[in-house]
Parts: C-alpha cells; sequence; structure tokens
C-alpha cells in the first residue's frame, strides 16, 4: 500500500513538473517572439520600407565607423578595421541601455507566463485581456524612446516621459491581476486604470495630440504614433467605465452610487493634480 502511495506521489510530481515546463517554455517561445518581431516590425517594415524607403545604403568599404572605441574588441582591433553590423561603445550609457532593454525583456516574459497560466486554465476576463494588449505599443514606445535618449545623449523630455512609464506600469499591473477572473472586480481597482489613463489623456492632448492630429499640423508618422498613445488610454478610461455599468447593473443602482463620494473626489483631485505635475516636468 505504502509503494502504490508513493507511485501516485511520484506521478503526480511529475505530471505537474511537465505541465510547468510546457508554461515555462510556451511563455518563453511567446516572448521571444514578440520581442523579436516588434523591433522587425517598428524597423524593417514601417520605417525602411514606409517611412524612409529613400535612405542611401551604406557603402560597406568605406565606412570608417571612426566613433566606434573598438574596447569590446580588446585587443583583436585597433584601429578600426571597416564595416559594423553592430558595435557600441564601453560607456556608463551604453551600460544604461542594456539595463533598460534587459529590464523591458524579463518584463515581458513574466507578463507572458502569466497569461499563458491564466488561458490554460481557462480563467481570462476577456476585456482586461484586450486592455493589455492595448498597452503593448505604449510600453514598447517608451522603450524606443528611452533608447534613443540616452544613445543621443537626449534628455529635454527624461522626466517628463518617465511619469508616462511609471504610471502605466502601475495601470498595466493593475489591467494584468484583473485579467485573472479569480481576483473580483472592484471600484478601486477600476478607478486607479481610469483616473491614471485620464492624465494620460489629458497630458497627450496638450502634448501634441491635438495639435498634430486634431489641428492636422503634424507629418503622417507623427499622426500614427500619436493615435498609437491615444487608443489605449481611451480604451483604458472606456473599459473601466463598461465595467462599472455591468457592476451597477448587477446590483440594481446607479452607477454613481457604486462609488464613495470620497473616492469621487479623490479622483478628480488626482486627475487634476498629477495633469498639472505632468505638465510641469
Amino acid at each position: 500500500m505504502q509503494h502504490y502511495v508513493e507511485r501516485k506521489l511520484v506521478g503526480a510530481h511529475d505530471a505537474g513538473a511537465a505541465v510547468n515546463l510546457k508554461e515555462k517554455v510556451f511563455a518563453f517561445v511567446v516572448a521571444a517572439i514578440s520581442v523579436v518581431i516588434l523591433p522587425y516590425l517598428h524597423i524593417g517594415v514601417f520605417y525602411k520600407l514606409i517611412w524612409v524607403p529613400d535612405k542611401p545604403k551604406v557603402d560597406k568599404f568605406s565606412c570608417t565607423c571612426s566613433c566606434f572605441d573598438t574596447v569590446f574588441r580588446g585587443q583583436y582591433e585597433w584601429p578600426v578595421s571597416g564595416y559594423k553590423h553592430v558595435y557600441f561603445n564601453s560607456t556608463a550609457v551604453t551600460l544604461q541601455i542594456w539595463v533598460f532593454t534587459v529590464v523591458a525583456v524579463l518584463m515581458t516574459y513574466e507578463a507572458a507566463k502569466y497569461l499563458f497560466r491564466l488561458f490554460r486554465r481557462g480563467g481570462v476576463r476577456r476585456w482586461m485581456f484586450v486592455l493589455f494588449l492595448a498597452c503593448v505599443y505604449p510600453h514598447y514606445y517608451s522603450w524606443w524612446s528611452y533608447f534613443n535618449y540616452l544613445n543621443e545623449e537626449f534628455y529635454q523630455h527624461w522626466y517628463h516621459h518617465m511619469f508616462f512609464t511609471v504610471t502605466e506600469i502601475i495601470s498595466t499591473c493593475a489591467v494584468l491581476h484583473l485579467t485573472d477572473v479569480r481576483h473580483k472586480i472592484e471600484t478601486w481597482k477600476l478607478l486607479v486604470i481610469f483616473n491614471i489613463n485620464s492624465v494620460h489623456i489629458v497630458q497627450s492632448g496638450l502634448d501634441q495630440f491635438v495639435k498634430h492630429v486634431i489641428m492636422m499640423e503634424g507629418f503622417a508618422f507623427q499622426n500614427v504614433r500619436d493615435l498609437g498613445l491615444m487608443v489605449p488610454d481611451l480604451l483604458h478610461v472606456l473599459i473601466p467605465v463598461y465595467e462599472a455599468y455591468k457592476m451597477a447593473d448587477r446590483q440594481w443602482m446607479a452607477v454613481p452610487m457604486l462609488f464613495y463620494k470620497e473616492e469621487i473626489f479623490l479622483s478628480f483631485l488626482f486627475i487634476i493634480m498629477f495633469s498639472i505635475f505632468a505638465n510641469l516636468l
């Protein structure tokens, strides 16, 4: 009898380990494909084929790469021998770029792993998953912006953009939390998403959306970028409102009755104060 129980326990452990391995492998594949395909679509398709298709090709035989310090090549190279597909200088800024990139990749992997577990269990809240997909571009845009800020040592918009990034991450964490149907939708969770993205909408409008898109003073690529950032924010406002209406309907009450007066007041105060604060950065 003891031997039988032991075999069953070992079998259950092995089965669990196999499922866990499948989860990790699948999450790794999804994250890897996401990390690979986004820069390809961004640079290899949109930039190279649509935005700037007429840029001249680099002459590999005359290129000197004269700004390359060759440190990472060790004693194999000095002076610069010629064209490189990729080269980087060994500086503190390069390390910062590497840190931002590694953190972005790890966050992508963890999100993919978390969502795969939910899908395997059949516990995905559909509209919250839609919100997560909608915020992929804003997060990717932020990483690419920081890459360029650091690479070009251009810091004029650094703190302003950092405000968007930090609040976007908080909002996305709330969305991922609510993607799991086991986590109850509560008013304060909806307000976290609603308030943050309301601030984003106000700031995006003040920054460039109204001027570029509404007033039609922007270039085509600016309009596409601004729409790609504004639409996710609008969805992050509309879907929490929709969820609040569903909650109110189930409880046979008006939507405002779901919230404490203090919650409504603090939400308005948050949107006003943080809009002002972001505008000052």
